[in-house]
């Protein structure tokens, strides 16, 4: 994309987020900062403001890229506390250079008020649903029965508080989890059926440390060999994912985490409305997430790695 239209994309979207006011791009990455820069963005350095050399910005999007480089999580909410932030953490997935710049044109791309609309549409067709949906597309068929009470994860205002903290992914999808961090299978929230899986996406949790954190590179080599060899067919019945996987199965359980055995954690509309044409599927990237379609997840990131199964002409029909 052109760099004019970057700029403007991005600057509209943290306009949108930070009520009519400028914000800044701050990153842990001194070389996405320069291309930021470069493109006519306003960048900062987590190293700056670590340091002292710099103010905290009052209204930032963080991006780290490598967390090795940052203090804590909660040693950021205070030192970021009088600040607005919305995080893109793309380490979770991956910190290479390039797929970082993609993430910030696809953050361009994306208009986060139309997204937010979106979710409030989704929110409310699930709500009037009231016992069951269906997700239909090329090669999925689910059914997703709800519960009297339904639990989501979204954002319904683009809008951040002078001091609020929120995640990207909330801004484009709405989210629902069958499954809590203990492993045990919610019996009312429940999804069955078929899903074809047109890319894969993993992702870690920044605490996530010691043994369990070293199995991240082997289960990014799982997700990129399915990504190769998509699009593939899964079943699911009742939250559980139970044939589909082929070769990959045993290692997306070793990596996910033990306590889930094949559970489905997450089920999500995405609402980035993006071209799924004009997205790079073959990339392990967080702006992918919410892009397009459905998606399911395994494993929560705490215990193990998260996996995304997406389906991208998925889509949410009445039954």
């Amino acid at each position: 994309m052109s760099e004019t239209s970057l700029r403007e994309g991005a600057e509209a979207n943290l306009r949108a987020v930070f009520g009519g006011a400028d914000g800044c791009f701050l990153t842990d990455d001194p070389g996405l900062a320069a291309w930021l820069t470069e493109h006519g963005l306003r960048a900062s350095t987590f190293a700056g403001v670590l340091s002292g050399r710099q103010a905290p910005p009052p209204r930032a999007v963080a991006v780290p890229l490598d967390y090795r480089r940052l203090p804590s999580r909660l040693a950021l909410r205070d030192i970021l506390s009088a600040s607005s932030v919305l995080w893109m953490s793309l380490a979770s997935f991956s910190g290479d250079p390039e797929t970082a710049r993609y993430a910030i044109e696809k953050f361009s791309e994306i208009d986060l008020d139309d997204a937010v609309a979106m979710n409030r549409r989704i929110i409310t067709r699930l709500l009037l649903s009231r016992t069951e949906i269906g997700v239909s597309g090329p090669g999925t068929e689910l059914t997703l029965r709800l519960p009297e009470t339904l639990q989501l994860s979204s954002r319904t205002r683009t809008e951040l508080l002078p001091d609020e903290h929120s995640t990207i992914g909330n801004y484009f999808e709405v989210a629902m989890s069958p499954t809590d961090l203990a492993g045990r299978v919610d019996t009312e929230l429940s999804i069955s059926g078929t899903l074809r899986i047109d890319s894969v996406l993993v992702a870690r949790h920044r605490e996530l440390r010691g043994a369990r954190a070293d199995r991240f590179e082997a289960a990014k080599e799982i997700a990129e060999d399915m990504r190769k060899a998509c699009p593939l067919y899964v079943t699911v019945e009742d939250n559980r994912f139970v044939g589909g996987f082929g070769p990959w199965a045993d290692g997306i359980d070793d990596t996910s985490g033990p306590a889930y055995r094949t559970a489905v954690t997450e089920i999500a509309v995405g609402t980035g409305l993006l071209d799924p044409a004009r997205v790079d599927w073959s990339l392990n990237c967080l702006l992918n997430e919410g892009a397009a379609g459905i998606h399911l997840g395994v494993g929560n990131g705490l215990d193990g790695m998260h996996f995304d199964f997406i389906s991208t002409e998925a889509r949410l029909v009445s039954r």
